[in-house]
């Protein structure tokens, strides 16, 4: 019997959905984690297509997230496994840089995130 094909589903707007509802609670549970005053440390790096993946995790919190820096940012930070992230409490949310206060990203408190948008300008 010949393979039908199926029909049209939504199975691809369920999936991105998903994932842009991940990526907006990730950020709130590294933010509660933040607020918690939770210490955190780099635990994973890896090279990826848009660059370097960080993964900076909170030590008995369970919260994480990956900060994705370009080669250089990478290189001149000098990121590893193991190093200590500092973590300083700004108006916004919070900023989180490495022992030597090189900013390495900043993650928005929930009034913040609320005015954060992105869009593409020109083509």
């Amino acid at each position: 019997m010949p393979a039908r094909a199926a029909g049209q589903s939504d199975a691809v707007s369920r999936q991105s959905e998903a994932s842009l509802n991940a990526s907006v609670e990730v950020p709130v549970a590294a933010a509660h984690a933040l607020s918690q005053g939770a210490k955190f440390s780099v635990t994973g790096v890896a090279a990826s297509a848009q660059g370097v993946a960080v993964t900076v995790s909170a030590a008995g919190a369970g919260a994480s997230f990956v900060v994705v820096l370009s080669a250089k940012a990478a290189k001149d930070l000098g990121l590893a496994v193991g190093a200590s992230v500092v973590v300083s409490v700004v108006a916004a949310g919070w900023l989180i840089s490495d022992a030597a206060g090189h900013a390495i990203c900043f993650v928005p408190d929930a009034a913040a995130r609320a005015l954060i948008h992105s869009a593409r300008v020109g083509a």
